[in-house]
Order: C-alpha cells, then structure tokens, then sequence
C-alpha cells in the first residue's frame, strides 16, 4: 500500500469518513427516487431529511479536513490537489440535496410509461459516482489502481448519457406528456439525475491528472 496519509492516521480518517457521507447520500438518493415515483411520500421526507443532514455533516467535515491538512500536507501542491478532490466531491452532495429540495417543492409528475428508464438512469448515475469514490479511494492508498476506476466511471457516465436522451426523446416525441412546460419541467429533473454522473466524470479527468502528479 503507498498512502498518501503515511503522517497522519488522523488525516486519513477523516478523508474515509467523508467518502463514507458521499456514498451514503448517493444509496439514500436512489432510495429516495424509488419512493417517489412508487408515491411514498413519508419514505421520500424522510429520506430528504436524511440527505440534509450528511449534507451538513460533510460541510463540517471539510472543514475539519482542511485544517488537518495545513497541519500534516507538507507538500503545497499535493494539499491543492486533495483539496480540490473534497471540495469537488462536496458539490455533488450539494447537487443532490438542491435536486431533492427541487423534488419536494415542484412535485413533478413522470408518466408510468418511463418510471422504469428513470430508475435506471440514477442507478447508472450513481454508478458512475461510486466508481469515482472506488478511484479516489485508490488515489489516496493504491494509486496503481485509480485508471481502472476511472474507466468505469466513463463507462456509467456514457450509458447515463444515453439513457437521458432516450428518455427525454419519450417525453417530448412519444405523447405521454402533451403541456410544453411540464415537458420542458420533466427535461430539467431528467437532467438533473444524469448530472451526477457528468460531476462525477468532470471530477476523474481532474483526478486523472492528479495521479500522474504523483507517479511522476
């Protein structure tokens, strides 16, 4: 193992705890989805609720990360560099907390007809989010591996991609929706599920060149 943390256990801890949030709120963003279109209401508060609250736990983390960092980062570049690993990672925790806040105040209404693409569709998105945590996990431990990750991160992000247009095709092509501004509504929500996925890929490119930083 070649951790970049070989100074602080601390340092290290609290980077695998801010992952930990970042995946948790991605489990809780399907979950979340899957309550909504299935019209379980309490289930979806409930778990809106819950992804507030990682959401604030990781901004208190970051913080405490970057404070650990002054004290153990000697290398100013390598901080820079994991610093914009957090701070990136945070936004998409960010994301994720407005799209549900947007869920619980426009409540839109998806046709039964595309219940199922929509579902696979976070799936995919979350997919491609978690194989950018698997990367950044590899980056901080076994940079050997981070390539393989990210890969697959291209790989869910690509298929998030044309899972979004088929499904927005559906809407606008297919009759089951026939008022322009819901349709226009649906397309920003279908837009918004698929933008995990592109954070996540906009976070590999800049990890990619991260780890070429370090095996230099």
């Amino acid at each position: 193992m070649n951790s970049i943390f070989k100074k602080s256990i601390e340092l290290n801890m609290k980077i695998e705890k801010f992952l930990d949030i970042i995946s948790n709120s991605l489990l809780l963003f399907e979950k979340e989805m899957e309550s909504y279109l299935e019209n379980d209401m309490a289930t979806f508060i409930e778990t809106h609720d819950r992804i507030c609250a990682l959401e604030s736990e990781a901004d208190e983390l970051e913080t405490e990360i970057k404070v650990t960092l002054y004290k153990f980062m000697l290398l100013p570049d390598t901080r820079a560099d994991v610093l914009s690993i957090i701070k990136s990672l945070d936004n998409i925790i960010d994301d994720i907390e407005e799209f549900t806040k947007d869920f619980h105040i426009q409540k839109p209404v998806f046709p039964q007809a595309i219940h199922q693409e929509i579902m696979k569709l976070t799936k995919m998105s979350i997919q491609s989010a978690d194989a950018l945590i698997s990367a950044i996990h590899s980056f901080f431990n076994e940079v050997h591996l981070v390539n393989t990750h990210i890969n697959k991160v291209r790989f869910y992000e690509h298929e998030a991609d044309i899972l979004e247009d088929k499904i927005l095709y559906s809407i606008f092509n297919e009759g089951i929706v026939d008022d322009l501004a819901e349709k226009l509504q649906l397309k920003s929500f279908i837009n918004m599920i698929a933008d995990v996925s592109d954070e996540a890929e906009v976070i590999s490119e800049k990890l990619t060149i991260f780890t070429i930083k370090r095996e230099i």
